[in-house]
């Protein structure tokens, strides 16, 4: 059994050569994650020169480049992670699929829907893989809830799912300042919405709802609610804001015959915890390292990775519908 419990072993994923466009925080977790399940970081590109250097010294990183191009020129890089600012993640796909790489694209996949099935009919196009890293699909306890529904042990009627945070300022969670501004709708609300799809086996859902109105602060709307209808009767309820002064990241998953809570990791039933972990980093560190040990051994085995940018095609719809029901509110970051 592999590290991410799939049966990944790692053997033959330190053949692939690996490049990560983007050097914050998330490039430093896929980084760690790719060494922690064997596999092998070859070179980095970021626009910092200091900062590149820096950061391949920290991860033992042969080759640092100023520019994306001299990485995807780069014959011993076969695959890619792009961890770049969001609104720069469906260009540098498109660029690197059409460079012959395979893609680990950070979420979102894009800052449109347009983007999106951009990247995957690129991907189409080119024979390459254009995986998506919407995490929580890889969480133990997101796991847990799926793999009821699939045996048909869960019919979820309903999800309610919150991420209410502060984020007035362009700081990551790690507390650095970053040169971008994050966007509620289509990073944060990728997540929900994709999750909320996906626990409850739907490939389409009619959104109702809105962006809220713009913020003084950096000319973005800074919260979202919204109501999805799933063409089977299923319910989402969805609430994104980044004005909270209490950070919330749940799930409330109602059946008829019971109710289950996903929070800081672990998954509760109505009397007893289902799946424990020690916290919501932990749960997201192993959920990264999974994800990308599934990426590498879709390369190195020449299959569908089990999250691709067509896959989250149904999240960006709703996404999209949601933006375009707020005519006077832009949600995307700018570019």
């Amino acid at each position: 059994m592999g590290v991410d419990g799939s049966g990944v072993d790692g053997s033959g994923l330190g053949d692939i050569g690996i490049g990560i466009i983007g050097l914050g925080a998330i490039g430093a977790c896929h980084a760690r994650a790719i060494r922690t399940v064997g596999g092998r970081v070859v070179a980095v590109a970021g626009p910092k020169p200091a900062e590149n250097a820096e950061f391949a010294a920290e991860h033992g990183i042969a080759r640092a480049y100023a520019e994306t191009a001299a990485l995807l020129d780069d014959d011993a890089v076969s695959a890619v992670v792009v961890a770049a600012p969001s609104p720069v993640h469906a260009s540098l796909t498109i660029a690197a699929l059409r460079a012959g790489k395979h893609v680990l694209c950070e979420i979102p996949v894009g800052v449109s829907l347009a983007e999106a099935e951009s990247v995957a009919r690129t991907a189409e196009e080119t024979g390459r893989i254009a995986a998506s890293a919407h995490t929580l699909r890889f969480w133990a306890p997101m796991l847990e809830v799926r793999s009821r529904v699939e045996r048909g042990e869960l019919r979820l009627r309903h999800v309610i799912a919150r991420s209410l945070q502060l984020r007035q300022s362009d700081v990551g969670w790690t507390g650095k300042v970053r040169d971008w501004t994050d966007s509620v709708l289509w990073h944060h609300g990728a997540h929900l919405v994709d999750t909320a799809l996906w626990l409850l086996d739907a490939s389409e859902a009619d959104a109702h709802g809105r962006c809220g109105p713009s913020w003084a602060g950096n000319g973005r709307p800074m919260d979202v609610g919204a109501l999805l209808a799933t063409p089977g009767g299923g319910l989402a309820t969805i609430s994104l804001s980044y004005h909270s002064r209490k950070a919330v990241s749940d799930y409330v998953l109602i059946a008829e015959d019971q109710t289950l809570h996903i929070e800081d990791g672990r998954l509760f039933g109505s009397d007893k915890v289902i799946v424990d972990s020690p916290g919501t980093a932990a749960t997201q560190d192993a959920a990264i390292e999974a994800q990308d040990a599934d990426f590498l051994a879709a390369v190195a085995e020449g299959r569908v990775p089990r999250c691709t940018a067509a896959d989250v095609l149904p999240a960006m719809r709703v996404l999209e519908a949601l933006e375009i029901a707020s005519p006077n509110e832009k949600c995307d970051p700018p570019t």
